[in-house]
């Protein structure tokens, strides 16, 4: 017997409510006009500030705002250490607040919580986990400074033939905006070494890509390739390949999924993959591109749930797709990563109905973010682009939507009841930008921030630049965080307490004299010292002496550019950084459209009280009773 969740949220990494207004209205995504025309759509749910994910999907799940929850920024500066050996905030043991489905299990109710950041280690044995770091039950999974929504134990591994990288693998779409200081994060896709055995086969080497996966220390391995007339063949090892026991990929397709045993500090584990043949040039050359993976009992809780979810024969494919959303890449690819990761979510969410039935369903859908970063700049025509680039921006935000459209209408049809309470909530919108600004530019000319000699006087990308504190007196962190260093508080202090207050004036004066683009209009939207951020929710130990935020034009912050250091109220001619927000379900209004303002903190309180939970602990926003039917109150 299936039992239907009496709460699903469906999360939307930078969903954009205009633009999702826009193709309903040429016909198009007939599964989220549903959704409008049976609750109510917010127009101006604004998020928190910073509007970066870390901080906005905190505040969804409490309830309550940074200065309450604790993340603060993308970025954490713990007490005592340099301004520049910051935490990243995606990991949950930061947050100070509980969780709505925390205070529902108070009353026995059970919850299923899938790749919302932020959002574990789980609290309860009620809750299970997928990503979100940390376990109750197992103490196996992983705890590491991930920024990424799931845990991964293995990279995604690129391998090229008879070519070389391809630019669009090796340049971020942004990386010709002119900036002041040249840095938009983007992810980029590192090839893979391999070479040729004495049998004639391709040892294909699995390397590590970044110093957070591989926490358990898996043992070496690697892949045996064989090309064949029409594509490829994939093996463990040579003896395999010999026998012909081995997985046939044709040129352009995509393999079964492989399962491997794979030991490591805790034992055997099993991990799957998928692996692609993509066809570059007529002249021979092609890559073969294989997922990431990750061990179910390293990244799921509690154990029985992991085990559980251990038997469905699909890859997560966790971040996988977004090395492929960068310019001129192979875009088919990553919605076809997209396609798996999101079979693997059905699999799990009707296992769980049939065997283990949970009140709460929380899932996140975070590619229409990351159409976002790739392609908003030339989506709404502010970057300079190529009529090639335009058209891919796009298929990019067509596709992506038509997908989550695709999910929506699956939940409708198999997930969401006659008593469910559905919400499709995003963390934050986009906004377009043609340039980027990195404020250390702005200090350092000014004096206030110093850099030790690089060696050899090589180039050195600002990130690597060594701080020279015993001349430093302010550093920036995260978003839109100034750190005086303080004498007394910072390991190098410099700025004795009697001069914070003029050096606190310094910095806001630096800030408004600089934040001007080529036309001579102003992009800072504020600047004040931190016992002034009360009005965006912010102003304990956890920000900066300064706190700055950016209005909506065309420039965008040196960490997440199409959202961020933005104010909640940001927009552009096309682009706005509020949030989607459709509620429906029991007690809901039907097809209104609610343009009066809501917050990002308002969203548990009003799940809490509909549904009749316990309100979060901690919580500070207000219930949205006029969503509600009249006979609700």
């Amino acid at each position: 017997m299936i039992k239907k969740p009496e709460l699903f949220m469906l999360g939307v990494d930078g969903g954009v409510t205009s633009y999702i207004q826009e193709q309903i209205r040429k016909g198009r995504l007939p599964n989220l006009k549903k959704a409008i025309n049976e609750g109510c759509l917010l127009t101006d749910c604004r998020p928190a500030y910073p509007s970066i994910s870390a901080t906005c999907w905190a505040t969804i799940q409490t309830g309550s705002s940074p200065h309450m929850h604790g993340i603060t920024d993308e970025n954490i500066l713990l007490e005592g250490e340099y301004p520049d050996k910051f935490v990243s905030a995606y990991h949950g043991d930061y947050l100070n607040a509980e969780r709505f489905w925390e205070s529902a299990a108070k009353i026995g109710k059970k919850s299923l919580i899938a790749d919302f950041c932020v959002s574990g280690p789980a609290k309860s044995e009620l809750v299970h986990q997928i990503g979100g770091i940390g376990s109750v039950a197992d103490q196996r999974a992983l705890k590491t400074e991930q920024t990424m929504y799931m845990e991964k134990e293995i990279s995604e591994q690129l391998y090229l033939f008879n070519l070389d990288l391809p630019p669009a693998y090796s340049t971020s779409i942004s990386e010709n905006i002119p900036a002041s200081g040249k840095y938009q994060p983007q992810i980029k896709l590192k090839k893979s070494s391999y070479e040729k055995t004495d049998k004639g086969y391709y040892r294909l080497y699995v390397e590590k890509k970044n110093n957070l996966e591989n926490p358990f220390n898996i043992e070496p391995f690697y892949w045996i390739m064989n090309i064949y007339d029409n594509g490829i063949r994939i093996s463990f090892n040579e003896q395999d390949m010999d026998n012909s026991k081995y997985y046939e990929i044709p040129m352009g397709g995509w393999s079964d999924v492989i399962s491997r045993t794979l030991k490591d500090d805790n034992g055997q584990g099993i991990y799957r993959f998928r692996i692609k043949a993509i066809k570059v040039n007529e002249q021979g050359g092609f890559m073969v591109f294989i997922t990431s993976s990750v061990n179910m009992f390293n990244a799921l809780s509690p154990y029985s749930f992991a085990k559980r979810v251990n038997n469905i024969n699909e890859i997560c494919s966790s971040n996988s797709y977004g090395h492929f959303f960068i310019k001129e890449g192979d875009i088919d690819t990553a919605f076809e990563l997209i396609h798996f990761k999101n079979e693997w979510f059905k699999k799990i969410i009707t296992d769980a109905m049939k065997n283990d039935p949970v009140e709460i369903m929380a899932f996140v859908q975070g590619y229409t973010d990351t159409v976002n970063h790739m392609y908003r700049g030339v989506f709404e025509g502010v970057q300079q682009s190529t009529d090639e680039q335009a058209k891919t921006a796009l298929y990019a935000y067509e596709k992506a939507y038509d997908m989550l459209d695709e999910f929506i209408g699956w939940l409708y049809e198999n997930v969401i009841g006659e008593n469910t309470v559905f919400m499709i909530v995003g963390d934050h919108g986009a906004v377009g930008f043609n340039r980027t600004v990195l404020v250390h530019d702005y200090f350092e000319k000014e004096g206030f921030l110093k850099y030790l000699p690089a060696p050899d006087n090589k180039h050195i990308y600002w990130r690597d630049r060594k701080v020279d504190w015993k001349n430093t007196k302010a550093f920036p962190v995260g978003c839109g965080n100034i750190y005086i260093n303080l004498k007394g508080r910072e390991p190098e202090g410099i700025v004795e307490p009697e001069d914070y207050d003029k050096t606190v004036n310094e910095i806001i004066d630096i800030l408004q004299r600089y934040h001007w683009n080529e036309k001579n209009e102003c992009y800072l939207a504020f600047a004040v010292e931190k016992k002034q951020a009360g009005f965006i929710g912010l102003g304990t130990e956890r920000v900066g002496d300064v706190v700055y935020g950016l209005s909506g034009n065309t420039t965008g912050g040196y960490i997440g550019g199409v959202h961020a250091c933005q104010i909640p109220s940001a927009k552009t001619a096309t682009g706005d950084i509020r949030c989607l927000c459709i509620l429906s379900g029991k007690n809901v209004k039907k097809g209104q459209i609610v343009d009066r303002p809501a917050n990002l903190e308002d969203v548990a309180p009003t799940l809490c009280y509909l549904l009749k939970y316990p309100q979060p602990a901690q919580a500070t926003g207000g219930v949205l009773f006029n969503l509600f039917d009249s006979d609700l109150y």
